[in-house]
């Protein structure tokens, strides 16, 4: 891994773009069709939680990951929604009919007594490739998540199968190599950092986390530059001298550091030689 790094040119090159090369020429996660692995989601609001799927196919910077689900085991009818197909017919709506009256059954299937009796350990991808391979568990992407509507018009009704036009169902993830665990403890660890590190934030004053933004724009300007410790501090102790620092916002523009207080629209460039 060492020697890896040092064939990289680390100048103008950010830190995750490292990251991916080094990752990248070591081989270090190669996964293959059909593989079984963990990550960590983000389900937003800050909830994270391990989550794991079937390798669909990777490139140099993202495994496509299919999401799994138990077998689709509902009814049309009497006919697995899978196989059910909209009507083309209509029919006459039923005598006593009301908008209440339900025009098809939707039941389940029962479960197999195989598949009661298995016993899935999601920590074990062996098992989850196993339930797979029975069929307990399918490709999400196989399952129908449209709706089952009644289409009622003065021709009579029939059953349809549709999707709305503003519904969009994710069955799949695309992650970096590097976000693809190959354990449910792995990917598990990456969530409790998470928290872990969100706890900490909450101990931070306002003035401790503007400094810990500031030092992150600071970080990426001195890799991407390839600039000197020296001209860093400068360009730190010059912000941190301003008043109101928790207000301070700072960014990255043409391998500039700029600065701003929060409530302003103009950008300040900071010359780290006029910096005393």
């Amino acid at each position: 891994m060492t020697d890896v790094k040092k064939n990289l040119n680390l100048k103008n090159l950010d830190k995750l773009f490292v990251e991916r090369e080094v990752n990248i020429m070591c081989n270090k996660n190669r996964f293959h069709t059909g593989d079984i692995v963990y990550w960590c989601h983000n389900y937003g609001n800050g909830i994270y939680s391990v989550k794991y799927g079937m390798v669909d196919e990777q490139y140099s910077d993202a495994v496509v990951i299919d999401y799994l689900t138990p077998r689709d085991r509902r009814l049309i009818n009497g006919i697995p929604i899978n196989e059910f197909k909209s009507e083309e017919k209509r029919r006459k709506l039923p005598k006593d009919w009301t908008y209440n009256t339900p025009l098809y059954s939707l039941t389940y299937s029962d479960l197999t007594s195989k598949e009661i009796d298995f016993l899935l350990d999601i920590k074990k991808p062996e098992t989850i490739k196993e339930a797979y391979n029975k069929g307990y568990l399918v490709k999400d992407n196989t399952v129908f998540h449209g709706n089952i509507e009644t289409d009622i018009t003065k021709e009579g009704f029939r059953i349809v199968k549709k999707y709305p036009r503003d519904m969009h169902h994710i069955d799949h993830v695309s992650l970096y190599p590097w976000k693809v665990y190959r354990s449910y403890e792995k990917a598990l660890q990456e969530v409790n950092d998470l928290k872990k590190e969100f706890m900490r934030q909450t101990l931070l004053t306002d003035y401790e986390w503007s400094v810990e933004q500031i030092d992150k724009t600071l970080d990426r300007w001195k890799a991407q530059n390839d600039e000197s410790e020296e001209n860093l501090s400068k360009i730190k102790n010059f912000i941190l001298s301003m008043e109101n620092v928790e207000s301070i916002e700072t960014r990255l523009f043409n391998c500039n550091v700029e600065w701003k207080y929060e409530d302003k629209k103009r950008w300040n460039t900071i010359d780290p030689n006029l910096c005393q």
